[in-house]
């Protein structure tokens, strides 16, 4: 592929539009809200670049703003860049849940992401 190319097509975005009153949510909350096994339907994605720890990665479903835990940056980073990634979130083709697991800071929440038909 040319540089001119690359560099000077417009990228794909996501399709979807959160309302202005959708809230934050941390993982723990979702578990505690939803149970452990509960897949939820990918929506988007983003970098948080003002979060209170620094860049922050965040995912969006039909009902939330996800923050999650930081060292999913480079994986969002990645999508973001990747346009077949975005075209999939588009298609409802991806999804994610939790898994658990303990760190010197206690239960921690992970994410598992989940092909979707």
């Amino acid at each position: 592929m040319s540089f001119a190319k690359k560099f000077n097509t417009v990228k794909v975005q996501f399709t979807h539009e959160p309302n202005d009153n959708t809230p934050f949510a941390k993982p723990s909350e979702l578990v505690a809200m939803n149970g452990i096994d509960t897949t939820y339907t990918l929506k988007g994605c983003y970098i948080n670049k003002k979060g209170l720890y620094g860049n922050e990665p965040v995912l969006i479903t039909d009902t939330h703003f996800v923050n999650t835990p930081s060292h999913l940056i480079e994986v969002i980073q990645t999508v973001l860049k990747d346009e077949n990634s975005i075209k999939l979130i588009n298609a409802n083709k991806v999804g994610f849940k939790f898994y658990e697991y303990e760190n010197k800071y206690g239960q921690q929440f992970g994410v598992e992401w989940v092909d979707l038909k």
